[in-house]
């Protein structure tokens, strides 16, 4: 019932009547909620087991996971481009989904999507690094500042549409929805931003990520706990 109802919110989301808002605001959202179904989509279709049967059209998955890549931009007519693109290969991955109910596998595709792209014991070593070097007045090795940030910048994207999803289930306009909203705002911004000169600006811009990248985290994972229950 729960994967059934999943997909016809889907299929609203991707419909190709959806059209983007013309509040900025709101159209961020928009644009983040619709990635988040995309990303659960893409998880539904691709195995995470290596003894599963290939998704045949490589081509579709390289093309959805360069959307997921690509930022949301700030102008209404980029933005309906983006969302169309979306609706697009959402259809797509909607047309090669297996039916529901199909297999006990199918289901519990749709289910782990959430947590089956990112590693949190991986992300949190990265963020104990950046933090414990800050609080402690370190100075790592430059390359190795520069290889944690590295990672950091990439978990804030990979974590972004999970987030989203999260987002998704909470009451629009709620304080929990505005938070959440923010945390992905935030963590895109300190992501973006250039770091300023000198190994101390450097070490500083990696902690602003770990704190930000520690929240998104955060988020992704309650979704996960909730999927799961």
């Amino acid at each position: 019932m729960q994967e059934t109802l999943h997909r016809e919110v889907t299929r609203l989301v991707f419909a190709e009547t959806a059209s983007v808002s013309e509040d900025p605001d709101e159209r961020h959202v928009q644009l983040l909620l619709m990635r988040g179904h995309l990303m659960r989509l893409l998880g539904a279709v691709v195995p995470v087991d290596a003894n599963e049967p290939p998704l045949e059209d490589a081509r579709l998955v390289i093309r959805v996971r360069a959307l997921l890549d690509e930022e949301i931009p700030g102008d209404t007519v980029r933005a309906a481009s983006l969302r169309r693109r979306m609706s697009e290969v959402g259809r797509e991955l909607l047309a090669v989904l297996p039916p529901a109910g199909a297999s006990d596998d199918a289901v519990d595709g749709w289910g782990r999507t959430v947590c089956a792209g990112f590693d949190s014991a991986r992300i949190r070593e990265a963020i104990r690094a950046a933090k414990s070097w800050e609080q402690a007045g370190v100075y790592p090795h430059p390359r190795t500042l520069a290889a944690v940030t590295r990672a950091l910048s990439g978990y804030v994207t990979t974590l972004v549409p999970y987030v989203s999803i999260h987002l998704e289930s909470l009451a629009a306009g709620s304080r929990g929805w505005s938070a959440c909203g923010e945390a992905i705002e935030r963590s895109q911004e300190a992501r973006d931003v250039a770091p300023g000169e000198g190994l101390k600006a450097a070490r500083k811009h990696a902690y602003r990520l770990a704190v930000h990248t520690e929240t998104l985290l955060r988020y992704a994972e309650q979704d996960c706990e909730r999927d799961g229950e």
